[in-house]
């Protein structure tokens, strides 16, 4: 059994990384940025890894937008916080 939270951001933390909806969601949203289709099984949402297989042009394009990421908090381009 877990102790306490500590505060209410813990416990705030706590309820979400419990519940499914919040999962669901997050699998939904991963899904279509990837584009992997997903299956429908009643009240769970599954993604089946073992059917997906990404392109070349997919792989790439994941590359280059993680690049750019990375150049651009690298050197400070783009907004100013």
């Amino acid at each position: 059994m877990r102790p306490p939270p500590r505060s209410l951001e813990e416990m705030l933390y706590r309820m979400l990384m419990d519940s499914p909806s919040f999962h669901r969601f997050v699998r939904r949203i991963h899904a279509k940025i990837n584009r992997i289709p997903l299956h429908e099984n009643g009240p769970h949402t599954t993604i089946n890894v073992d059917e997906y297989n990404p392109s070349i042009k997919h792989k790439t394009n994941s590359f280059f937008l993680i690049w750019k990421d990375e150049f651009k908090n690298t050197f400070g381009i783009g907004k100013r916080k």
